[in-house]
């Protein structure tokens, strides 16, 4: 079998590629376009032979065409993550975010691929900012194009602790230098998860997911201020921007309504029955709490991972 990780040079495609050659004997296509990190995945992983690397770039449907050809499975992690860059540059946004996915979609679509899983994120329910914007925008597409023989499964998780761009990069540093760590609100709620369980969400997806699917980890949350305070209690507050939520959700509440709960996942699709009525979305608010054993040990690993 041969699974195609758009944007697989990134945390996440990293970390799949160790899960997918550790766990099965399948090969795998890293398409992106950076070079840079091409080449650091490269050395990561001792030029192995069950890895082939192709840059391009998903708004390249053509690109994307060439690397699609014989793929049985897609994992579609390719976006532009950063809130500021796409509100700055929301253009480009879109050429990524969604003509750039709908590309990968319909390519996989086109080419009879047995699976297609999206990576999506809390910022998608309700969302008041062009990446949630454009990351809700595929999911709807997702449920509404013509598959044909192609499966289309979504996922969506809250911050992978210490990803690309994280707040933990930031308050690691300021940290170390002794200086304070700048807080927004300190009763801000965000959902954490470690990448393992990011990776793991996913795989679980592709194996037991259906047709129509959303599958989501069921994320515990905490507060900026328990976070900050894990780092260093030398902070000071410099108020939330107006493009931010004081609280995200992970699923609403017509959402909820159509789901099943398997073990640490939400499955859910509109195919499945209503059983019980919900008034409220599962948000970092209402949602099980990180305790500060778990935010330092989040913080560890992330530290050990890192070398940080």
């Amino acid at each position: 079998m041969n699974y195609l990780l758009a944007g697989g040079a990134g945390s996440f495609g990293t970390r799949m590629t160790e899960y997918i050659l550790n766990n099965t004997k399948d090969n795998i296509i890293i398409f992106s376009r950076g070079e840079k990190q091409q080449w650091e995945h490269k050395l990561k992983f001792s030029n192995n032979p069950r890895i082939k690397y192709i840059i391009g770039d998903i708004r390249d449907k053509e690109a994307v065409d060439f690397a699609m050809k014989n793929v049985d499975y897609v994992f579609l992690a390719a976006a532009m993550k950063h809130i500021d860059k796409c509100e700055a540059n929301p253009n480009e946004c879109y050429k990524t975010n969604i003509a750039g996915c709908i590309n990968v979609i319909d390519s996989a679509i086109e080419h009879e691929v047995k699976k297609l899983v999206f990576l999506s994120t809390d910022k998608a329910v309700n969302p008041t900012t062009i990446y949630g914007c454009s990351k809700l925008f595929v999911e709807m597409y997702i449920k509404a194009v013509d598959n044909k023989k192609t499966q289309l499964i979504r996922t969506r998780y809250g911050n992978v602790f210490g990803s690309n761009g994280s707040v933990a990069w930031v308050f690691n540093k300021l940290s170390k230098e002794g200086k304070p760590l700048t807080v927004t609100n300190p009763d801000m709620t965000r959902f954490f998860m470690k990448l393992d369980e990011a990776v793991e969400l996913v795989w679980t997806a592709h194996n037991k997911g259906m047709n129509g699917d959303l599958w989501v980890y069921n994320n515990k949350a905490c507060t900026i201020k328990e976070l900050a305070d894990a780092f260093s209690d030398n902070q000071i507050v410099n108020g939330l921007r107006c493009i931010e939520k004081n609280d995200e959700a992970l699923l609403a509440t017509y959402e909820l309504d159509h789901s099943e709960r398997l073990g640490n996942y939400f499955r859910i699709n509109d195919s499945i029955p209503i059983t019980e009525r919900h008034d409220k979305p599962l948000t970092s608010d209402n949602c099980e709490r990180l305790t500060h054993e778990e935010l330092l040990e989040l913080i560890r690993d992330w530290r050990n991972h890192y070398d940080v």
